[in-house]
């Protein structure tokens, strides 16, 4: 920055003296070049008036020797006649006095040669009369422009070096005058960015001759030190912190998996007894059909449903747990669907004196539909629950391009500060309401959550207390070409016939899936473990019923294959249990079997086993 102003002043004056010195060799050059044209016509008047050429060429010659400038000499007579030495001039204008002319390289300057002549005074007259004598001849010279290039060569480096020579002692003397002085800053101005950049710990030499400079030099160095224990006291603060956070994170994700394994565990204990129950229970309506005791049946049949509900509440949670659930997106019918839901929850809203009605477009959308119904069922048991007065609607609607299902109830409603945690894990809300049941783990809104983010569709709830509640659903269209045809409402379950192998190790629920099986037609043989499953079966079976952990350390998959092996047939089979342990519902949802949770629908179980017998029944009738 000092020496900018310098070097721009140098340039100015440098380039100056160079136009300047240029302008006054071009200068010189003609004055030189005119006035040895005068001096050598002047020396030249007695030749050329006498008529000696031999003089006349000496006088040539020697002009050229010793003018180096001079490249050619002339002597031109009015006749045009000439004489030269040198180079001569490739063409002549008119020749007058001071006559200048350029020809390629050169510059030329004739002078004539004349006569001098006295002037004749009258003493009589104010005035003297003086003739202009006639040029006898023409003297010219030739003068090289090169020689001025040379020198205005010469002329510039000389200047550059002059100014060059004047930068260097600039340098020179603001490095030992200014610098001396401005380095300390400068190396503080280095430091300071350095540490802004988190160079913390940076030192530099403490140069300064200043005493306020080298104070300033020292404190910048302390508070570089200062930073940089503070940041290795951060570093530790956040490493410690980041430890713990990682412990707390182990701490919960094993929070988490015990709960998991706890539920699992716990299900599966009370999943057996529940199994056996409800296929009792099953087995019992055609003796109590029109008798006293067919309606306290019916008492407990519900009972056993809302355990079922209770129980298939955590295997939803199990599988999601798992991975296990790929929605499959289809396009449904969502009036079909709503109104046959509906209809199943009709009973249970009449029991409640609550009207149930349906409002939906004939439209079509593009969701999977077992979870889909998963997710509307579980939003309408927990509407009708928290119930009293009033009534449930299920609607569906399009707007802006989507199809928006609601499930609305003139229940008592969920305060502001809860509406955030009601999809939360076991979370049960304030059960102190008008209409709230005590029924539920606190699952079932969880559930929903977790089933809207795995098929995409936005989930929304507005609630009023005392006024009741809303939950939304965004469901993409359908296009029209994508409808699929709608499957006709299955009837129920047909008489079924065949053989099967029932394989259980707890003696309850073999008896009871014993009789149920019985009653539909099917002819059964039942075994504790595989064991007995080896010595005892002497026929192949047309399907196989196996509990998954049996008591004797075998699976019933490894049943299932050793039954298939001994036949050599790809006999249809059904694993049915209790764990619902990830790991075990992967490891069932890779095998090529059919899994079943307990405790098992009968309606879905008669379902099953018709499909796989016709199946089977199929396979048999085909020529081999």
């Amino acid at each position: 920055m000092g020496l900018l102003p310098t070097l721009l002043v140098a340039a100015v004056l440098t380039a100056f003296h160079i136009h300047s010195r240029l302008v006054d060799l071009d200068k010189a050059m003609t004055q030189r070049g005119v006035a040895m044209a005068r001096h050598l016509a002047m020396a030249a008047e007695y030749g050329v008036f006498s008529g000696n050429r031999a003089a006349l060429e000496s006088l040539l010659a020697q002009t050229m020797k010793e003018e180096p400038w001079v490249s050619g000499t002339m002597l031109v007579w009015p006749d045009h006649s000439l004489l030269f030495r040198g180079q001569p001039s490739r063409h002549l204008p008119a020749l007058a006095n001071g006559a200048t002319w350029h020809d390629d390289t050169r510059v030329w300057f004739a002078s004539p040669v004349s006569l001098e002549t006295l002037g004749e005074a009258d003493p009589f007259l104010d005035e003297v009369v003086t003739k202009s004598p006639v040029p006898l001849a023409w003297v010219v010279i030739g003068i090289d422009l090169r020689q001025k290039e040379v020198l205005a060569e010469e002329l510039l480096l000389a200047s550059l070096a002059l100014t060059l020579v004047g930068l260097l002692l600039a340098v020179v003397l603001i490095d030992r005058l200014a610098l001396s002085g401005v380095k300390p800053l400068l190396d503080i101005v280095a430091s300071v960015q350095r540490i802004s950049s988190g160079a913390f710990g940076t030192h530099m030499a403490v140069t300064a001759g200043s005493p306020e400079l080298r104070e300033l030099q020292i404190m910048v160095n302390r508070m570089s030190e200062s930073l940089r224990a503070y940041q290795e006291d951060m570093e530790a603060r956040v490493h410690a912190m980041t430890a713990e956070l990682a412990y707390k994170k182990r701490e919960a994700e094993q929070a988490n998996f015990a709960k998991s394994r706890f539920l699992a565990t716990a299900s599966h204990d009370l999943r057996q007894p529940m199994h056996a129950i409800s296929l009792y229970v099953e087995s019992l309506k055609p003796e109590l059909r029109g008798r006293a005791g067919e309606q306290t049946l019916e008492k407990i049949e519900r009972s056993i449903l809302s355990m079922v509900e209770l129980f298939n509440a955590i295997l939803d949670v199990t599988r999601l747990d798992a991975g296990v659930i790929q929605p499959v997106r289809v396009p449904l019918r969502i009036r079909a669907l709503l109104r046959a839901l509906a209809e199943s929850f009709v009973p249970e809203a009449e029991r409640k004196g609550l009207s149930l009605r349906v409002r939906a477009a004939d439209v079509w959308a593009e969701s999977d539909p077992v979870l889909l119904e998963r997710i509307l069922r579980n939003l309408l048991t927990n509407a009708i629950r928290h119930t009293t007065r009033g009534g449930v609607l299920l609607s569906a609607r399009a707007s802006r391009g989507r199809l928006r299902v609601q499930v609305w109830d003139t229940g008592c409603g969920i305060p502001v500060e809860q509406q955030a945690r009601v999809f939360d894990e076991f979370y049960r809300g304030d059960l102190r309401g008008e209409g709230a049941s005590g029924h539920g783990l606190g699952l079932g809104l969880a559930i929903v959550r977790r089933l809207a983010d795995l098929l995409q569709h936005p989930l929304r709830l507005d609630s009023r207390p005392g006024r009741g509640t809303v939950c939304s659903l965004d469901l993409p269209l359908a296009v029209a070409e994508a409808r699929a045809p709608v499957a006709a409402d299955a009837a129920g379950p047909p008489t079924l016939h065949g053989r099967a192998v029932v394989v259980d190790d707890d003696p309850e629920v073999r008896d009871a899936v014993s009789r149920l099986l019985a009653q539909w037609g099917i002819e059964v043989q039942a075994f504790g473990g595989s064991k007995d499953v080896r010595r005892m079966l002497q026929q192949a079976p047309d399907l196989v019923l196996a509990d998954y952990q049996l008591l004797d350390g075998a699976t019933g998959l490894e049943v299932i294959a050793a039954i298939r092996k001994r036949w050599g047939q790809a006999i249809p089979a059904v694993v049915i249990t209790g764990d619902t342990r990830a790991d075990t519902v992967q490891r069932l949802a890779a095998q090529a079997v059919h899994a079943l949770y307990k405790p098992v629908h009968p309606a879905r179980l008669a379902e099953l086993l018709s499909r796989l017998l016709s199946v089977r029944s199929r396979l048999d009738g085909e020529p081999g």
